[in-house]
């Protein structure tokens, strides 16, 4: 069964876009002791969504990557579980997206190019080829990282700002 859980199922309506509120996350965790759960986690936060995926796993949560149908993955990328990849996002071909990233419309990760768990990839972000970036990073909208630069873990790319190859 689709649905979600949220640990505010009281205060928000029974559906959300058509798809039942099942209850909380306590809730949640009582289903995976019963049956194999297929998740994705929806928080914003990087480092909230890492640490109830993990606790998620732990319990045994299995992660899908949700694709927006107008998003491009190329067949030799490899985009991790638990990823939510926006409309007209795209990754080129010998990409690495790490586990629980978000990628928003139109951010593109370019070939060769490597983004760390947990990482926020904004409207119209770009990586550029060869890139990396680490770890629970967030890349606002419309920044850009150079070709073959690198973003430690744990950094905030401002909006429009143009990382070279010196870092961030």
């Amino acid at each position: 069964m689709l649905g979600f859980y949220d640990d505010a199922h009281a205060a928000i309506s029974d559906k959300i876009r058509g798809y039942p509120v099942l209850g909380d996350v306590e809730m949640l965790k009582s289903m995976l002791s019963v049956e194999p759960v297929h998740l994705v986690v929806a928080i914003t936060d990087n480092d909230a969504r890492l640490r109830h995926a993990n606790s998620l796993r732990d319990l045994g949560g299995q992660f899908f990557t949700a694709v927006h149908p107008l998003a491009y993955l190329s067949g030799v990328a490899t985009v991790g579980g638990g990823c939510v990849v926006g409309a007209g996002a795209v990754v080129h071909p010998d990409a690495t997206v790490g586990s629980h990233c978000y990628l928003g419309p139109r951010a593109v990760v370019d070939r060769d190019a490597q983004v760390g768990a947990g990482s926020w990839v904004s409207t119209g972000a770009v990586v550029g080829a060869g890139a990396s970036i680490g770890a629970r990073v967030i890349l606002g909208p419309n920044s850009s990282v150079e070709r073959k630069a690198s973003v430690e873990t744990d950094v905030e790319v401002s909006t429009l700002k143009h990382v070279s190859r010196e870092g961030a």
